[in-house]
């Protein structure tokens, strides 16, 4: 299987295994359950944790989450805009694809992302 099949069934395994539905949380919790998601999903191509079992699987691996949260201008917004659209193009085929996540999945991973900033 190659690297994008793998990382296409990732992703439909996750849809697969995810509820949909969620009760309120609270912020800790909302980071937690960004944290377990991104490690099952985002960790093919980015460094998501420090601790993380298994290193990237593209030879080029995506910016680390710690990298992503703390550039300047990352935002909730910037964070949302760019899990929602598509950066694969035939030009640039390795582009991150649109990962198809649900609104409460964007919300816990753009929790975990930014609860990754440097405190200063």
């Amino acid at each position: 299987m190659n690297k994008a099949t793998s990382i296409a069934v990732s992703l439909l395994l996750v849809g697969a295994w995810s509820t949909g539905a969620t009760v309120a949380l609270s912020e800790e919790e909302t980071v937690s359950r960004g944290r377990h998601f991104a490690l099952l999903v985002c960790a093919a191509c980015h460094v998501v944790a420090t601790d993380q079992e298994a290193p990237p699987i593209l030879s080029t691996p995506g910016p680390s989450f710690d990298a992503i949260a703390n550039r300047p201008e990352t935002t909730v917004a910037s964070l949302r805009a760019f899990l929602t659209t598509t950066h694969a193009k035939i030009t640039i085929p390795t582009g991150m694809p649109n990962p198809q996540l649900v609104d409460y999945q964007i919300d816990e991973v753009i929790s975990y992302i930014l609860s990754l900033r440097h405190k200063n």
